[in-house]
């Protein structure tokens, strides 16, 4: 496969953070569902490393974010042999697969595959990684623990195989999520951790007016945050409601969306574009 067209990692690693409100002017669960399901899906296409969901309205509506968007990163065939039974997963069937590398490594020729360790002793542990043989690790380790592991050698009763650590692992290799209890704490967290923050709003910058600042940027940083806010309050709304001034953490607020032709975009749409522009700037600096 041709290097341009293959899901690698590639940094900057980019990241986003939703606001728990997202999912608030929706009334049917299977919506909501539908929704979610649209932001994993966003998330998968560009390699998006980490979902960031920040409380603006309720806790609940965070974790119920967060379990969705957890089942529907995991693999298809590990989902029943991890996930326990949850009412708040009732319509998880209308997620969209994912079909990223870990869900079908088969489809990319991989060794390499996620599973779920069956048993354990002191000396070694079985990994069911949904083939027809498990793995056997020399690794003692938790029972009921995902794992990834890199498939050595066959043997007529199981494969032999190594735990190996997924951001070790060329290949886009899904993301993970995170709650925080408020956007204090989420801007906290990036800003102590050297996040490129960027946040997403009409009344920011013109996209082409700092593409060239983002893409030097980009050659430097590590880790990449974009901000969304929510089907009410933009951004900055939602920070100044918790008395923060969204400017003192942001290296950029931007409007994705020059002469949007629509009242207001939705934060699921805003993702999709925010994402492709800047999808669009990395693979311009890793290609050139």
């Amino acid at each position: 496969m041709n290097n341009l067209l293959q899901p690698l990692r590639t940094l900057p690693l980019v990241s986003f953070s939703i606001p728990s409100s997202i999912v608030s002017d929706v009334f049917d669960e299977r919506e909501k569902v539908r929704k979610i399901g649209f932001v994993g899906r966003a998330a998968a296409i560009f390699r998006v490393n980490e979902i960031m969901i920040y409380v603006d309205d309720s806790r609940d509506n965070a974790e119920h974010i967060d379990i969705l968007l957890r089942y529907q990163e995991i693999p298809p065939y590990l989902k029943k042999k991890i996930v326990r039974i949850d009412s708040r997963l009732k319509f998880a069937g209308l997620l969209q697969p994912l079909k990223s590398v870990h869900h079908v490594p088969e489809a990319f020729e991989l060794n390499i595959r996620d599973g779920i360790v069956i048993s354990s002793n002191e000396v070694r542990s079985v990994v069911d990684v949904g083939l027809k043989k498990h793995v056997v690790v020399y690794n003692t380790l938790p029972i009921g623990k995902r794992v990834t592991v890199l498939l050595e050698k066959e043997t007529s009763s199981s494969y032999i195989g190594k735990i190996v650590d997924k951001n070790s692992i060329k290949w886009y290799w899904g993301f993970e999520t995170r709650i925080f209890n408020s956007i204090e704490d989420l801007l906290k967290f990036l800003k102590s951790n050297n996040y490129l923050i960027v946040c997403a709003s009409k009344k920011g910058n013109m996209i082409y007016d700092v593409e060239d600042n983002i893409s030097k940027d980009f050659k430097t940083c590590e880790k990449v945050n974009v901000l969304f806010g929510g089907p009410k309050l933009d951004i900055d709304e939602i920070a100044r409601e918790s008395n923060i001034d969204i400017n003192k953490y942001c290296n950029y607020i931007i409007n994705f969306v020059p002469r949007q032709g629509v009242e207001s975009i939705r934060t699921e749409e805003a993702i999709f574009i925010v994402l492709a522009i800047l999808n669009y700037l990395k693979e311009r600096i890793n290609t050139t």
